[in-house]
């Protein structure tokens, strides 16, 4: 015989600080919509018009054998993957050379007259709004002290017979990043 439970009897106040309850019967989803990796609007002060991923992000663990099986419990790092950024570069190349110029500031390319004297210059902030089915913002990821590690290159074709846009990523690396409720 199955038990049917009453779940306005169930104390709802049990809500840890994440808003998640300690009760296993309240942990029904509140919205069942799944997030479409179309729904974004990014924020970022040195490129326009751009695709991304969410890097990925490991915990460091620690192995400890013994004779009979090896026991692993939790470092005490964590390592972020690499923010790629997609997009179309523009007909001026305004996009695309915003980039070489930012990765001349931070790395002499030449001679050290290119290289940016504030070091706060080599740094951006960026955020990717997450927006619901409403297509209305309500999570947004912050990327803190980015900056330029690679650019692609792209190709110039005079044999294709449909032009195309050229269409190419940036790799950054950031300090850390936090996923932020929007108000």
């Amino acid at each position: 015989m199955s038990e049917e439970y009453d779940l306005s009897q169930v104390n709802a106040a049990a809500i840890n600080d994440e808003g998640t309850s300690y009760n296993a019967l309240l942990r029904q989803p509140v919205n069942v919509n799944a997030f479409q990796s179309t729904n974004f609007k990014m924020t970022f002060t040195r490129i326009p018009n751009t695709s991304v991923n969410i890097p990925s992000i490991t915990v460091g663990e620690i192995s400890i054998p013994n004779r009979l099986l090896t026991h692993h419990v939790p470092g005490s790092s964590v390592q972020f993957d690499q923010l790629r950024v997609s997009f179309e570069v523009d007909e001026d190349f305004a996009n695309w050379y915003e980039i070489y110029r930012w990765m001349r500031g931070i790395v002499p390319f030449e001679d050290f007259n290119d290289v940016y004297t504030n070091e706060n210059n080599y740094y951006s902030e960026a955020t990717i709004h997450c927006l619901n089915s409403a297509k209305n913002p309500y999570k947004r990821f912050v990327f803190k002290n980015l900056f330029p590690v690679s650019i692609d290159g792209f190709d110039l074709n005079v044999a294709l017979t449909e032009p195309e846009p050229v269409q190419i990523s940036a790799t950054f690396t950031f300090e850390s990043f936090e996923l932020e409720s929007v108000t």
